[in-house]
């Protein structure tokens, strides 16, 4: 019987370590769990790029960002794992399929397109939205997919659509509560109407509430209390 548990055993760790090989030979977001294995350099606590030759300047794009997501936020954000990369190859290598994407709030990573303060700020907001979410958040999110989206693009300032958006766009946004239901409203809208109508909804709530409302609002939904109550509240002291 312990032979036969210690052979299982032997089996488990080879087969683990079979499969781990296997994934490191594709590309993908596994690659950020060591990504000096890729050729990456990490050229500040936590940064890592494909373009040494620019470590200053991305150096400062990281800065930039974590400075204006901790305005935001009115405390200390995160810090995650940034993957920064300067060409197609290395954002294919590491799976970035748009310009840019976060990983809970343990990785943010970006292509070429994405090497911009903008970019780098709404990544990072998410990135710092997400810090007290864990699994059981995949299907109860506590904050809307609208009110994520819009957060991002309103503490990044990101160019919106000029002239603004109809009220019928709004309310299509508002109907996207769940993170697979983005991608519908942006092919019924348009990209840039999409998150335009979301960040025109944060900034509603701004406005009515005041940056320490929507503060409360992120920190009780975060605890737990119902997203829609604690909005209605703020906005309507």
């Amino acid at each position: 019987m312990i032979k036969r548990a210690a052979r299982l055993f032997s089996f488990l760790v080879n087969a683990s370590l079979v499969a781990l090989c296997l994934s490191a030979a594709f590309p993908g977001t596994h690659r950020v769990l060591s990504p000096g294995s890729f050729g990456l350099t990490e050229v500040s606590d936590r940064v890592w790029t494909d373009a040494p030759a620019r470590a200053g300047e991305l150096r400062g794009l990281a800065n930039q960002a974590r400075r204006t997501v901790a305005d935001f936020f009115g405390d200390v954000p995160n810090k995650p794992t940034l993957i920064l990369c300067s060409t197609r190859a290395c954002a294919r290598d590491f799976g970035i399929g748009g310009n840019g994407l976060s990983i809970a709030d343990m990785v943010v990573m970006v292509s070429p397109g994405g090497l911009t303060r903008g970019t780098l700020t709404h990544e990072m907001t998410h990135s710092r939205l997400h810090r007290g979410m864990g699994l059981r958040n995949i299907w109860a999110q506590p904050f809307p997919t609208w009110f994520d989206e819009g957060l991002a693009t309103h503490v990044a300032q990101h160019p919106l659509v000029p002239g603004g958006v109809s009220a019928d766009a709004r309310a299509r946004v508002r109907k996207v509560t769940r993170f697979w239901q983005w991608d519908d409203a942006y092919r019924a809208l348009g990209v840039g109407r999409a998150y335009t109508a979301a960040a025109r909804e944060v900034a509603a709530i701004e406005r009515a509430a005041g940056l320490d409302g929507l503060r409360e609002l992120i920190r009780r939904a975060d605890a737990g209390e119902p997203f829609e109550v604690v909005m209605n509240e703020v906005m309507t002291r």
